[in-house]
């Protein structure tokens, strides 16, 4: 692991020093993220493509990863790094592939007879899917072999694996949001396995059932986050990159890891309380999840603001301490709604959001100012604009929630044992239920980010 380590912040870029592991790694597995999503939507429940047709689209996401990523390697470098990018990619997709290669019983009943049994064809599966992403890189590191373009050095792309793993979080959160949207959280059983399967082996043709695709799609997910987040936290730690950052991947690790075990108490006790301590705590990870990634870019580690920033960073500092803890609270307000239906909390949901929606204009405003007054407040001031942007969608989106999805009724949650006679699930309803509960994740990260930046530039530059 020698290739993801760090030089000496010098000032001066040593662009060989990134090597071929650093860019493989942040190309396997960001394409691999995308080739989950893919995935997701292809093998939905109602859509179900055609393998012929779906295994196409599945690479689309690697040739373009790779064709995009790879001029940031030296040319001598490409092909090599093209091959290791679709090793890893396949490696890391062989945590989905194993619902195609396990035994495919009829229904549930039998799967205490075939779970985690393969298939006959399983191993020559597993070497095609491997073989044909390293092809696939391969092919693209050919077309972009000759692509002039800046080379990057082993700190940008730990960067830019960060961000991967910080994206990582989305799918994860938005199915996490739609099983509490769709009252699936108790669609499968057993809280580790899948009705007795290892989650990776839970066999596709069991999840034409919608809430149980749900469910353990999310499960899927969790365990990409947390492998993606394992890899993120050990590149860190040996990594020459500053003792926080090190310290808050140590935290990331261990937060996914509690929000696993959160999951798995949920379902096995089918606690109400833990399905709400399970979605505020996703939340903030996420948050955390893009800090992480933030303070590993080269901008984070060189600038050097203003005076003039420096004033205004004190100022939104202030307001953005207050926006963040309304967001928490507002977020708190919000689970007891979707778990609970209770109407007192859905009128203190409503209420607060009045004045979370105050401070984070306020906020963003501060942190927009302080961005135009040198260039140095630049990435604040994106911040402050997302800010208000998502802040707007989000209050417009509440409103829609309440008349399409909000019920005061408490429904008990469909089980494996009654999955057969559940209320058809309200689809319009459930849509704009989690695009809510996402773009709340999104204001809070975002609100997260400028705060840190914030507190950053209000510490003026460092004297050298």
């Amino acid at each position: 692991m020698t290739s993801t380590q760090e030089l000496p912040n010098t000032g001066h870029s040593n662009p060989q020093s990134a090597g071929v592991l650093a860019p493989a790694l942040s190309i396997g597995f960001g394409a691999a993220v995308l080739m989950w999503v893919v995935a997701w939507i292809l093998h939905m429940p109602g859509v179900r493509v055609s393998n012929a047709i779906a295994i196409p689209m599945l690479l689309v996401p690697l040739l373009a990863m790779c064709m995009l990523w790879i001029p940031g390697v030296p040319p001598s470098k490409r092909v090599k790094a093209g091959a290791v990018s679709g090793l890893v990619a396949g490696l890391v997709n062989l945590l989905i592939l194993g619902s195609f290669i396990t035994e495919q019983p009829e229904s549930t009943a039998e799967m205490s007879e075939k779970a985690n049994s393969l298939a006959p064809n399983a191993f020559v599966v597993i070497l095609g899917s491997i073989t044909v992403s390293i092809v696939v890189a391969l092919l693209a590191s050919l077309i972009v072999r000759g692509k002039q373009s800046e080379t990057l050095e082993s700190r940008k792309w730990l960067s830019r694996f960060a961000w991967v793993t910080a994206l990582t979080y989305i799918p994860l959160i938005a199915v996490g949001g739609a099983v509490t949207s769709t009252d699936s959280g108790l669609a499968v059983p057993d809280a580790v396995t899948s009705y007795g399967a290892i989650s990776v082996l839970f066999p596709l043709k069991l999840m034409a059932e919608p809430r149980i695709f749900l469910e353990h799609s999310h499960r899927l997910f969790g365990t990409l986050a947390g492998f993606t987040t394992i890899v993120l936290m050990l590149r860190v730690v040996i990594s020459r990159v500053q003792t926080l950052p090190k310290v808050l991947s140590i935290v990331l690790f261990l937060a996914v890891s509690a929000q696993g075990i959160l999951g798995i108490v949920r379902v096995a006790d089918a606690s109400t309380a833990f399905a709400i301590i399970h979605g505020v705590f996703a939340q903030l990870v996420f948050a955390l999840a893009f800090v992480i990634a933030i303070m590993l870019t080269r901008t984070w580690m060189e600038t050097s603001p203003s005076e003039a920033v420096v004033a205004n960073a004190k100022k939104a500092r202030t307001v953005m301490i207050l926006a963040f803890i309304a967001l928490c609270i507002q977020l708190v307000f919000g689970a007891l709604t979707r778990h609970m239906h209770s109407s007192h909390a859905m009128l203190s949901h409503m209420g607060f959001a009045f004045i979370v929606m105050s401070l984070v204009i306020i906020g963003g405003a501060f942190c927009i100012r302080a961005g135009k007054a040198d260039p140095s407040g630049k990435p604040i001031r994106i911040f402050g604009i997302l800010m208000h942007g998502i802040v707007t969608w989000q209050f417009a989106l509440g409103f829609a929630t309440l008349s399409l999805a909000w019920t005061s009724d408490n429904p008990d949650l469909p089980t494996a044992d009654t999955l057969h006679t559940a209320d058809a699930i309200d689809h319009i309803g459930a849509l704009v239920a989690t695009l809510h509960q996402v773009s709340g994740a999104a204001l809070l990260a975002t609100t997260a980010c400028a705060l840190v930046w914030a507190i950053k530039l209000a510490r003026g530059p460092k004297i050298k």
